[in-house]
């Protein structure tokens, strides 16, 4: 049995994977910015499995390929892939981002709140704002409602931090209102039975749920379904006083309607790790707004994320091996 792996572990994580099935061969390979789009050319034809971001588009470079475990969560980009239509297994690295991405959900909130950004606004003018305790002022975190679009690991685990921590109240949206988390999940994380909300939500509800929120987290898988299903009609909604956070993927929210909420103060504010387009081209308007908080699609980078990705791939190695049923399998019907 041979593995591609078109990611780069160490060789102490490779003889993990070794360990699951000495007998497997693993050929690691190094891409380039091409590659990584479409590693066809990484193929020699006899791999059976392969792990990456994105599988190669000409199927005919990996015939005996039946199955690609994805090194990200979402699958957005396999979309039109011709991988859709074949009977090759599909499974993603949901529950690996819970941590750094639930953590990091948190650490925007935090930080618009407390108005980091005009801080940091203060702070480069080298200025000590003479009216500080009236243009500084924060919010609090404690008591607030959190709504939490798309209830997978990440959110259930930010929502755990916001109830643990800051005894908030969580609102969780669902596009099957499905309470247990069915994924892969990492000890001690997360909301795995879904006891932690207060209510539930589907996406015909979407706007009631923002419409109670002091606090949105975006974090849903972008399908068909969810691709702008935040406009200009969910935004207004929202308190003035509500900010949202978005680490889902940008085409969630629809950004022109995002920049206008932001401009017209319909909405107190912002904190986007992902984008309609990346990188942000320079002439977006985001970029200069002191009440918006931008980060280069960074939320899950932390030194841990190697060895969560290799702790993933080594279960559902040993299940596949031993003829169990995968963990995040992929419905190629539901785009997630």
């Amino acid at each position: 049995m041979k593995i591609l792996i078109a990611h780069r572990f160490t060789e102490e994580q490779l003889a993990r994977l070794r360990a699951v099935a000495p007998n497997i061969t693993l050929a690691q390979k190094t891409f380039d910015g091409a590659s990584a789009n479409d590693p066809a050319a990484l193929f020699d034809g006899d791999e059976e499995i392969f792990y990456g971001f994105i599988p190669p588009r000409d199927l005919a470079r990996a015939p005996r390929l039946k199955w690609a475990q994805l090194l990200s969560a979402g699958v957005n980009r396999l979309q039109d892939h011709p991988l859709v239509n074949t009977n090759i297994l599909i499974t993603n690295s949901s529950g690996i981002h819970a941590i750094p991405i639930g953590e990091f959900s948190i650490a925007l909130l935090r930080a618009l709140a407390r108005r980091v950004p005009r801080l940091l606004h203060f702070q480069t003018r080298a200025e000590w704002a003479r009216q500080a305790f009236r243009d500084l002022r924060g919010v609090e975190l404690h008591g607030k409602t959190i709504g939490v679009i798309g209830y997978g690991s990440i959110g259930r685990h930010a929502a755990r931090i916001a109830k643990n921590g800051f005894q908030m109240r969580v609102l969780a949206l669902t596009r099957t209102g499905v309470k247990q988390d069915r994924g892969y999940i990492e000890a001690g994380t997360g909301d795995p039975r879904g006891e932690i909300p207060d209510a539930w939500f589907t996406p015909a509800q979407t706007r009631d749920l923002l419409a109670q929120s002091d606090f949105v987290l975006v974090a849903a898988p972008l399908t068909n379904e969810s691709r702008g299903m935040i406009g200009e009609n969910e935004l207004r909604a929202m308190k003035a006083s509500a900010f949202i956070v978005n680490i889902a993927r940008g085409e969630i929210i629809d950004e022109r309607a995002l920049i206008r909420a932001l401009k017209e103060n319909w909405i107190a504010g912002a904190g986007l790790d992902v984008f309609a387009h990346e990188p942000l081209p320079q002439e977006s308007e985001l970029w200069a707004m002191e009440n918006v908080i931008l980060s280069p699609h960074v939320s899950a980078a932390t030194p841990h994320y190697n060895d969560r990705a290799l702790a993933l791939f080594a279960e559902n190695l040993r299940r596949y091996i031993g003829g169990e049923e995968l963990l995040n399998l992929v419905s190629k019907e539901n785009g997630y």
